[in-house]
């Protein structure tokens, strides 16, 4: 299993489109066996959806996202955790051991918070 996060520093990043840094981890029998963090430079959002599915990534663990990243990102077949906040190594934990849940936020189109 593979998990991704955006990173700002040890925390998630607040918001997916705009996070300079995606970590991925590679899980095998609940525990972490390789990590790989990607720089992400390009400022076109496509592009991180793009690392997720060729990194064949099977959870996004992330802060704020539009809702139609997130649609795109859970069409491919990827679970989404969003509007979480914290520690990356805390928020992995919680994780692999049943204990995270999304928050309840949406983004818009336009950036605002929408139902």
């Amino acid at each position: 299993m593979k998990i991704a996060i955006p990173r700002f520093g040890e925390s998630v990043a607040p918001c997916f489109e705009y996070s300079a840094t995606m970590a991925i981890f590679t899980v095998e029998g609940g525990n972490v066996i390789a990590q790989r963090d990607f720089a992400l430079q390009s400022q076109q959002e496509f592009d991180r959806v793009r690392l997720l599915r060729d990194q064949g990534v099977d959870t996004l663990i992330c802060g704020g996202v539009r809702d139609r990243f997130e649609d795109m990102i859970q069409a491919l077949g990827i679970q989404v955790i969003s509007w979480v906040s914290g520690d990356v190594d805390d928020l992995l934990d919680k994780f692999l051991r049943g204990k995270l849940t999304p928050g309840t936020g949406r983004l818009g189109f336009s950036g605002d918070r929408s139902g």
